[in-house]
């Protein structure tokens, strides 16, 4: 089997084109400017992200856990996940098992679906917690089971925030 062609080391039998003097000097200026305006466009993207992160950064007060798995003494297990930026579909494409469960914890909307993000909505089941019921120490556990769409599999999930509760 070969490899891509994006995966390819370039070929080492050509050998490099000879450079002027002229050539030399050019790309030296061109270089410099290169410089100058890579550090200008750093500068100002790293400003720009900070606005953006900030605008688009997920609910500090809401978290996830899954509990997939039990202890010994038969208790779940639950551990923290990421949460992915408010409105942005996840594509989870995972099995879990048949009495899997979650906490919910905090304001937010989730939405989780059988299907992949791009037919998210079909069969979508929506958890909703109101930010006036709910705050960072509250949580609530749901049972995959309760929930005949997702049960045993979970194809992508939305999770939305209000952006007062950010």
């Amino acid at each position: 089997e070969t490899c891509p062609f994006w995966l390819k080391p370039p070929s080492l039998d050509e050998p490099p084109a000879p450079a002027t003097t002229q050539l030399r000097s050019a790309t030296f200026l061109s270089t410099a400017m290169f410089r100058k305006i890579g550090a200008a466009l750093l500068l100002a993207g790293s400003v720009s992200g900070t606005v953006l992160r900030v605008q688009t950064e997920t609910c500090p007060s809401s978290t996830v856990y899954c509990g997939m798995s039990k202890d010994a003494a038969g208790t779940v297990q639950f551990v923290e996940h990421a949460l992915p930026v408010p409105g942005e579909c996840s594509n989870v494409m995972s099995k879990f098992p048949e009495d899997g469960q979650f906490k919910l914890c905090g304001p937010g909307k989730w939405s989780m679906s059988p299907m992949s993000c791009d037919k998210h909505e079909y069969k979508a089941v929506t958890i909703e917690h109101s930010k006036s019921a709910f705050t960072k120490s509250d949580c609530k556990v749901y049972a995959l089971s309760d929930y005949y769409q997702i049960s045993g599999y979970i194809g992508s999930a939305i999770f939305t925030c209000d952006a007062t509760a950010r």
